[in-house]
């Protein structure tokens, strides 16, 4: 299991080799470097790009055919595998190892198993083809706590250090760090998650204030936002209410767009948040540099 390792300056710029074959590093996923100064990074496993320095970084999307799926051979209390059917994508070898598999209804939900590390191809589990059963080994320790049938549902989740890609914007997996930049294609590294570090920037940053993963452009961060829409669910406006809207940049300066509305019959507006919701703060900005630059942000990555 992932633990602490307390190294020192310039062990953050190392990477390392697959042991034998692509799941197998000198550390489990996740396991955390923590610097002199406090900066902390997660061992991680780069896919098949070499990475990009000061670009964020994110985990492999899930998969709909890998999601809600249904269990085929029952499990018993104490059992250290499960079984379900899988749809539309191919499993490769070990492409869960280090992950979860949860039991997200009926019989046994609410449970949720690590999988086991490869320690060897094949450890965690065997390729399945794209309409076939998948086998995961739990990992030592875990075993089924409520017996499953052919009635339970499960999903499978990718460990989110695993073969990550440069952030979508905006990202579709949980974010994994940002990149120190030293890793070719298909190596381990590790990846930064807290303290400071040079981001890409997009657009203008200040000073003191909180960022997010950018959503228009990939690995780089914004200044964070709220966005407002208008849907048919939320708060309804009464006749005869006036409803107004002003649009502000981040340091609270008028855009000069404004917006009022005579609501004459009652109406639904829905102001609660917008297309900025799934693009999650990474930090604050410590220091700001031009867009398309890199600036300083003080990393907070959960």
């Amino acid at each position: 299991m992932p633990g602490t390792y307390f190294g020192p300056y310039d062990e953050q710029y190392s990477d390392y080799a697959n042991g034998g074959h692509a799941n197998v590093g000198r550390w489990p996923l996740g396991h955390t470097l923590v610097l002199p100064d406090g900066r902390e990074y997660k061992f991680t496993l780069n896919d098949g790009t070499v990475e990009v320095a000061g670009n964020l970084y994110q985990g492999v999307a899930a998969l709909t055919g890998h999601t809600n799926r249904a269990v085929t051979a029952a499990a018993a209390i104490d059992a250290t595998a499960i079984t379900a059917s899988i749809t539309t994508t191919v499993a490769a070898a070990d492409i869960y190892a280090e992950g979860i598999v949860h039991v997200n209804d009926v019989t046994g939900e609410g449970y949720s198993y690590r999988i086991a590390r490869a320690m060897t191809a094949g450890g965690a589990h065997a390729s399945a083809a794209s309409t076939a059963t998948l086998t995961v080994n739990l990992a030592p320790g875990e075993n089924i706590q409520v017996a499953l049938d052919t009635t339970s549902e499960v999903t499978f989740t990718r460990n989110r250090y695993h073969q990550v890609t440069v952030h979508l914007s905006p990202p579709t997996a949980q974010l994994s760090g940002v990149s120190p930049g030293v890793a070719a294609a298909d190596r381990f590294y590790w990846s930064q998650v807290k303290g400071y570090a040079a981001v890409l920037a997009n657009l203008t940053l200040l000073a003191g204030l909180p960022v997010q993963a950018d959503i228009a452009v990939n690995g780089a961060v914004e200044s964070y936002k709220r966005r407002m829409q208008i849907s048919s669910t939320g708060s309804v406006l009464t006749a005869g209410t006036n409803l107004r809207a002003q649009i502000v940049d981040q340091d609270g300066s008028d855009l000069a767009l404004f917006m009022s509305v005579s609501v004459t019959t009652a109406t639904v507006f829905d102001i609660t948040g917008g297309i900025a919701n799934n693009s999650p703060i990474v930090g604050v900005c410590i220091k700001a540099n031009a867009s398309t630059e890199f600036a300083l942000i003080d990393l907070r990555i959960a």
